[in-house]
């Protein structure tokens, strides 16, 4: 018994080893060119990407876009057991009441943020004639993240969000792009919001008018 004691003795140590070996790509240097799924989405976890420059979170970003984005092979698809969807709504609530963000809410909003700005410039230094056709992207782009939220939403056996929920998000989201800028840069950001608004409005009303009139099956 006690040989068998002290040869157990460095298996917690081992195990600890091979844990951060499998996390070395996420707790050490990050290459976002290098990533695969898994790794991406722990990285999005365990990291603070407010601790990152600019550029590397540019580069996180394109490289979420292209493993989860409107153009990606494989979209994201959610499958929870019964325990994982008490555990994320219970983590889920939890978050709601405190004012303390986790790091894969503050990630995502950074990575939002990189986005929206990315948008803003491409719109604002383009042709008139080109405008229109940048906001039907941005508005495809707006309804396919809108409804992997939803996927995730019902995968939890949650309600979706009422459009007075969404436009609400999305003025939060706003403000929280405008934190830490000039305030040319923030009126910039609200000239833009404004025009996605009233974009995303007109699309969801021409969406409604085409259901209404469309066949019954």
């Amino acid at each position: 018994m006690l040989r068998l004691l002290y040869f157990s003795l460095p298996l917690p140590f081992l195990a600890v080893c091979g844990v951060m070996i499998a996390l070395t790509g996420v707790l050490g240097n990050i290459v976002p060119e290098e990533l695969d799924r898994p790794s991406l989405v722990r990285v999005m976890q365990m990291r603070d990407f407010r601790q990152f420059s600019p550029e590397m979170i540019e580069r996180l970003t394109l490289r979420a876009e292209q493993e989860f984005g409107r153009h990606s092979p494989n979209p994201p698809v959610f499958e929870f057991s019964a325990l994982e969807k008490k555990m994320h709504t219970h983590f889920q609530q939890k978050q709601n009441r405190s004012e303390q963000k986790a790091f894969m809410e503050n990630n995502l909003t950074l990575m939002a943020k990189v986005c929206f700005c990315q948008w803003m410039h491409e719109y604002n230094t383009a042709p008139r004639a080109r405008k229109a056709e940048l906001m039907n992207d941005i508005d495809a782009d707006m309804r396919y993240w809108q409804e992997v939220y939803f996927d995730y939403l019902r995968t939890l056996g949650q309600p979706e969000p009422t459009l007075a929920e969404l436009a609400q998000d999305f003025q939060r989201m706003i403000e929280a792009f405008k934190v830490d800028v000039t305030p040319e840069e923030a009126a910039k950001i609200d000239v833009f919001a404004k025009d996605m608004s009233r974009m995303l409005f007109a699309s969801e009303v021409q969406r409604s008018i085409m259901n209404l009139f469309a066949p019954q099956n």
